[in-house]
């Protein structure tokens, strides 16, 4: 999608973060190949699902910023969600907000980067070999359920020395991710089972630039201030 963008025209390929393919309402990733007779809509940072792609990558910015301040951290899933995006941490310690400051310092030195963001698919049997050399456990598992279901090659997204397992989509690079902010930190069991290990899920959000987030931050700040519960007390 990107090359067609390309061939359009140098400013359209700068704005490419994604495509919506034959119909469909999901937002591919700009690097997947694409077949003869395709019908392509470009995604780029003016249209709504903009949003999503920049968020998904700014979860990888921000578990990559927590691995180089805390190499001892793993990594397990971070989505988007509807208010942004988090990502669930295996941690030796347990992350507090006053942690925030720390990891958006590093975010923002990895953003000003301008790290390209680079797909490669690897075979399973591969994945699963260097993300147990990098004792990453939940990442194995989840390659192993990928097998499971028929999978041959799993999608490996690098941004510098950096890579995670994702499906993508992602923007170009670590610039593109203008603005975010660290919101909350839970605990949260892997995969949703009591069983399993507790994990820090650490709430976050994105936006395409900086006034929207600071909108969004200002109506929660309102919304607070009218909170029942607060309004009750006083």
């Amino acid at each position: 999608a990107l090359e067609v963008a390309a061939s359009i025209g140098s400013r359209l390929a700068k704005d490419t973060l994604g495509a919506k393919i034959n119909g469909s309402n999901e937002v591919i990733d700009f690097r997947i190949p694409l077949k003869n007779q395709t019908k392509l809509q470009l995604i780029t940072t003016k249209s709504p699902e903009a949003l999503e792609v920049i968020r998904h990558s700014a979860a990888h910015l921000m578990a990559q910023a927590v691995q180089e301040i805390w190499p001892e951290v793993k990594v397990t899933i971070g989505p988007v969600i509807d208010t942004g995006f988090y990502y669930d941490f295996d941690s030796p310690f347990n992350f507090t907000e006053e942690h925030f400051a720390q990891i958006e310092k590093k975010m923002e030195e990895l953003q000003k980067k301008d790290l390209p963001i680079v797909r490669e698919n690897w075979p399973i049997a591969k994945a699963i070999d260097v993300f147990k050399s990098m004792n990453e456990r939940f990442k194995v598992e989840l390659i192993q359920d990928l097998a499971a279901k028929g999978e041959t090659v799993v999608g490996i997204y690098h941004q510098g020395t950096w890579f995670d397992l994702c499906r993508g989509p992602h923007v170009q690079s670590t610039g593109q991710i203008k603005a975010f902010k660290l919101m909350s930190v839970a605990g949260a069991y892997w995969r949703g089972d009591e069983k399993n290990p507790m994990l820090q899920r650490v709430y976050a959000t994105a936006f395409g630039d900086k006034k929207d987030l600071d909108q969004y931050l200002l109506m929660l700040e309102e919304a607070k201030k009218r909170d029942h519960r607060k309004l009750g007390k006083e």
